[in-house]
């Protein structure tokens, strides 16, 4: 019987990989590439009170080996001096890196909110040709620790271990008791969840716009209802340290060049001067931003509808230069009841990028033919 919870997640982030790792019961892990360990970085010492790691990986190291192994002990007794782990065991994954240099298939999910086996039967029909995982947000809000391990598992039987993910934390993901513990789990440069990723002939700008409300806001204020964020939100200043962070980044210079943004900036809402019709000023720094750094299209989701939006869209409420794909779950049911479910299968060949939106059978809904010029 295996120690682990659950397959690994391998996490896109910069040029490295961010491996997440679940154990069943607290212990050490670490992993073995290429006769190479490595391990969590925590100050020199690893951690043992807990059943989980996420640990980074060059992407040369682990795109060489093509596989790499877990190590586990478990913790019997830690304490200053003479504690006692558990015997190392082992389980080792194949991993599928990144080596075309065109015909990338991108599988994309956005706005799981835990319908987490009605997803896995979106993504299966593309499981064997797959290339790479976007997953863009509001996958589940975070009440207890059981929560991101039940994201864990998700993962685990879309990717198996084996398929890189690029990972975006969505509005739905700061809420709840503990989603302050999110970057523990998922991919973040320090307390950022703003990164740039680099995966084969592929390089982009992952961006979080926190909550979809501004941080005082208060429903139905009229009537005397409480703020909806008691106070808990610092969304304002996140996004302009993100703004700041923007405008350091380099241009990108991969082939094919793509920004994701769980809430779109550009069209924060489908009616202007509604509650989420925020930050304009902000937002369009943004898309100045992307634009100068040389995004050829953006993935977006939060709006639960999917559909394409090209440059003087007058869905846009800022402009934008390059064409934006909005693919989540859609809302509703069928007439059994399950929730209506739809991914994005997407192709990046010959300058183009071919979007399929499935529904959650995987059979093709609707397609279109983007030029990333």
């Amino acid at each position: 019987m295996s120690f682990l919870e659950c397959a690994p997640s391998v996490f896109v982030i910069g040029e490295e990989y961010e491996i997440l790792v679940n154990a069943k019961e607290n212990g050490i892990l670490y992993l073995e590439i290429g006769g190479e360990a490595f391990f969590e970085e925590n100050a020199g010492v690893l951690a043992t009170e807990r059943a989980y790691a996420k640990i980074r990986v060059p992407q040369t190291v682990l795109d060489k080996a093509e596989a790499y192994t877990v190590v586990y002990s478990k913790t019997i007794c830690h304490q200053a001096y003479f504690s006692e782990m558990g015997e190392p065991e082992r389980e080792s994954f194949p991993f599928r890196p990144i080596k075309k240099t065109d015909g990338v298939r991108i599988f994309y999910l956005s706005d799981v909110h835990s319908h987490f086996s009605l997803a896995e039967q979106a993504a299966a029909r593309f499981a064997d040709e797959t290339d790479l995982y976007i997953m863009n947000g509001d996958v589940a809000e975070v009440e207890k620790e059981k929560d991101f391990l039940e994201v864990s598992i998700f993962l685990g039987q879309v990717a198996k271990g084996a398929v890189p993910i690029v990972f975006v934390r969505g509005n739905h993901d700061t809420r709840g008791k503990l989603s302050h513990f999110y970057t523990d789990f998922f991919p973040a440069n320090g307390k950022d969840t703003y990164f740039t990723f680099s995966v084969g002939p592929i390089a982009g700008i992952a961006l979080d716009c926190g909550e979809d409300k501004p941080d005082d806001y208060v429903y139905g204020a009229e009537y005397g209802y409480k703020s909806a964020y008691a106070g808990i939100n610092r969304f304002a200043p996140f996004r302009r340290r993100e703004l700041a962070w923007l405008k350091e980044q380099a241009p990108l210079t991969r082939p094919y060049r793509i920004a994701v943004s769980h809430i779109c900036p550009m069209q924060t809402a489908r009616r202007a001067g509604c509650e989420f019709d925020i930050e304009r000023e902000v937002y369009t720094a943004f898309s100045e931003q992307l634009s100068r750094l040389g995004v050829q299209a953006m993935l977006c989701g939060h709006i639960h509808r999917a559909y394409t939006m090209l440059p003087g869209d007058g869905q846009s409420l800022l402009p934008h230069d390059f064409p934006i794909v909005v693919g989540a779950f859609l809302r509703g049911k069928t007439e059994n009841g399950d929730a209506l479910v739809g991914g994005t299968a997407l192709l990046l060949e010959n300058g183009k990028m071919q979007v399929r939106f499935t529904d959650k059978t995987g059979k093709e809904t609707e397609s279109t033919s983007l030029s990333l010029c």
